[in-house]
């Protein structure tokens, strides 16, 4: 019998059973706590079928099994009672994948149970990646109509809000970009618009994408993946070849405290040069690299002692300074960045516990402040001042990377294993 991923579209579909929402817990706990846990709200009718970003997207790789959490997490009515307060909060959109099984599933289940309107929240999900290594990672028209589909059945609904090719780095020969991707923007921006034969099969996955898109299932096409001399290649021959530029990008670990690559010219290079609709930035704590526990134990930055041991020095020296590396990595990643054309860029937060949501959303508006108009004045000084001391201390962390040797270092995706696996 031959190999079949195993998150491909041709896999059995699991039974996940659905949630009875009367049995599940509503508590203090499941509801925003006061102004600081709410976001600006969009203007857009829920009933309206349209994409709006939000300054935050849940991502919900945590509902997957041993992605983030363990499976007892995953069949909690944790999922929910999460998704349920992001959506009182104002976070409304929800990025998953076939490939954070059984993520999407899950998904469907809470919307099934929570009966919102279906343009009050946004679905954003991926094709592509059925598997942990490049093998697993399947773009041909076939598979990716066949997943759309499965992922519309999924999450019951009959249009998509975003569809990204995901990791679409996995099918590309070696070698995998490794190092400072600043140093590879020049000759990116300067790289012949002829496809190569892998290059090819992607620019054809996002034409199926289009096509779908023309079909009313899916309003946006994007990429995702992580190398961003990658991304930014095919995001130009994109542009280059069809004369339309890609509805949405998103990357990953690149707008941290460690790695602010995206701000520092990719940022501008996606949406001046590959004209890029929307960027969106995910993973403000670099899958858990930037937390006291240095992330799970598959994160790639562990193969890298340099870059791995200077986050716990950064870990110790917040400690020192009477602070969380969470709760600093979390401001800097939140501080609002934006494009030419006046859109901010969206930031994809994940959570198991509905105390993290709580947090992060207070992380986001005490670098997002609103002011109330007659005070306006008055209250932006006070912020400015508080502001300062947290800006200067973000800099010495800063500081503490360059002196490493590790600033904006970005480790080899996909990993020589992977491509083997």
């Amino acid at each position: 019998m031959s190999y079949l991923s195993p998150y491909h579209p041709d896999q059995p579909e699991p039974e996940i059973p659905p949630f009875d929402i009367d049995s599940i817990p509503d508590e203090d706990i499941d509801k925003p706590s006061g102004n600081e846990e709410l976001l600006p709200k969009a203007l857009k009718s829920p009933n309206e079928k349209r994409m709006v970003y939000p300054p935050l997207i849940l991502g919900c790789s945590t509902f997957g099994y041993g992605i983030y959490a363990d499976d007892d997490n995953v069949k909690s009515s944790l999922p929910l009672r999460i998704v349920r307060l992001a959506m009182r909060c104002g976070i409304n959109g929800f990025d998953t994948s076939p490939w954070y099984h059984p993520s999407e599933i899950v998904l469907g289940q809470i919307f099934k149970a929570l009966n919102y309107p279906r343009g009050s929240y946004h679905l954003i999900t991926k094709v592509g990646k059925y598997g942990p290594n490049s093998r697993d990672h399947h773009f041909d028209p076939e598979t990716v109509r066949k997943s759309v589909e499965r992922s519309l059945k999924r999450m019951n609904t009959d249009y998509l809000d975003v569809v990204y090719l995901h990791d679409l780095e996995y099918i590309l020969p070696a070698p995998s970009f490794s190092g400072n991707p600043l140093h590879s923007l020049s000759a990116i921006l300067d790289s012949p618009s002829t496809p190569s034969a892998e290059e090819q099969i992607l620019l054809t996955a996002i034409e199926t994408l289009r096509t779908l898109q023309k079909e009313g299932k899916i309003l946006h096409v994007g990429i995702a993946g992580y190398p961003l001399p990658i991304l930014l290649r095919i995001a130009l021959l994109t542009y280059q070849t069809s004369g339309k530029g890609l509805d949405v990008l998103q990357t990953y670990s690149h707008q941290t405290i460690q790695n602010s690559s995206l701000s520092q010219g990719y940022l501008e290079a996606f949406t001046e040069k590959a004209h890029v609709g929307q960027v969106v930035s995910a993973a403000p704590l670099s899958m858990g690299l930037l937390t006291p526990s240095g992330g799970p134990k598959w994160h790639p930055a562990r193969s890298y002692e340099k870059l791995y041991e200077t986050t716990r020095k950064v870990s110790e020296k917040c400690q020192a300074h009477g602070e969380n590396i969470v709760d600093v990595s979390l401001r800097y990643g939140y501080r609002p960045i934006t494009q030419k054309d006046g859109k901010k860029i969206p930031i994809v937060i994940g959570c198991t516990e509905l105390e993290q949501l709580h947090s992060t959303l207070k992380k986001w508006k005490e670098v997002n402040p609103f002011f109330v108009f007659e005070e306006k004045d008055a209250q932006e000084k006070e912020f400015e001042e508080q502001d300062k001391k947290k800006r200067e201390f973000e800099r010495e962390l800063v500081g503490v990377f360059e002196d490493e040797g590790v600033r904006n270092w970005s480790w080899a995706c996909p990993s020589d294993e992977q491509r083997a696996g």
